[in-house]
């Protein structure tokens, strides 16, 4: 938010120095179209690529020389039990998003999960596909009705993951309202395009890197397909997955 602020700040000043500069020209309306286009664009940027870190303050990365592992759009009654049992036999501790909408019906998955060492966030109640168009009241009833069922559950958490990683000021200051732990990624799997299991097996390996946190959803079926031989062949090549107790420095830190 203050990289948001600064920028505001600077194209304030930015359109007052240009119309004093310019005031008799007749391109001035061009001029300062061009200013707004690509003040416009930093916006664009900041909303479309939480990475950037514009709007809000997340972890992208993990420390080096691990990688984490993230699944989103869970629980899946199906799938998400497929992952959990490869995690354990591969020893792959990870933190799942969770929409709440989903979550309400799975209490003895949102329970394995926890129980099996794993982290679990928040990814809103309903995973609006306009999330990021929603007004500060209706923003806050998804992250705190979701909240408010981890509650019920006996589940603390302060971690949050917003759909597809858009975000803008209303957002933020939810966030900051809320002390809200936001977590990205720095490695898109793109399971949700990559239908063929060994396809995506051979992407994953080419995104596990030390400091990478990979984006996955454990509600599809490609992704718990190609899981077990990613972590098998990974793991042989002497990649270090992240565990409980170092994804919790990371977590605090």
């Amino acid at each position: 938010m203050i990289k948001h602020k600064i920028n505001s700040s600077l194209f304030v000043l930015n359109i007052v120095l240009l119309s004093l500069m310019y005031w008799d020209n007749s391109n001035l309306p061009w001029i300062l179209l061009a200013a707004f286009m690509f003040f416009f664009l930093i916006l664009s940027y900041g909303v479309l690529f939480m990475t950037f870190n514009y709007f809000i303050q997340s972890k992208n990365a993990f420390p080096k020389p691990h990688v984490l592992l993230t699944f989103d759009d869970g629980p899946n009654p199906h799938t998400t039990p497929i992952v959990l049992d490869i995690l354990k036999e591969s020893k792959v501790t990870a933190i799942f998003f969770v929409i709440g909408s989903k979550a309400k019906f799975e209490n003895e998955l949102i329970k394995r999960i926890i129980d099996e060492g794993h982290f679990i966030g928040n990814h809103t109640f309903s995973h609006h596909p306009i999330f990021a168009l929603l007004n500060r009241t209706k923003v806050e009833k998804e992250i705190v009705e979701l909240n408010h069922l981890f509650i019920n559950q006996g589940i603390q958490t302060n971690l949050f993951r917003p759909p597809i990683g858009y975000t803008n000021p209303i957002i933020a200051r939810v966030v900051k309202k809320l002390s809200l732990n936001i977590i990205g990624w720095n490695k898109r799997s793109f399971d949700t395009v990559i239908r063929n299991p060994k396809k995506l097996t051979k992407r994953l390996l080419f995104l596990a890197k030390p400091g990478s946190i990979i984006l996955l959803h454990d509600n599809l079926k490609q992704t718990s397909e190609a899981l077990s031989l990613f972590l098998k062949e990974s793991q042989e090549k002497g990649i270090i997955f992240a565990n409980k107790n170092q994804i919790n420095s990371f977590l605090n830190d």
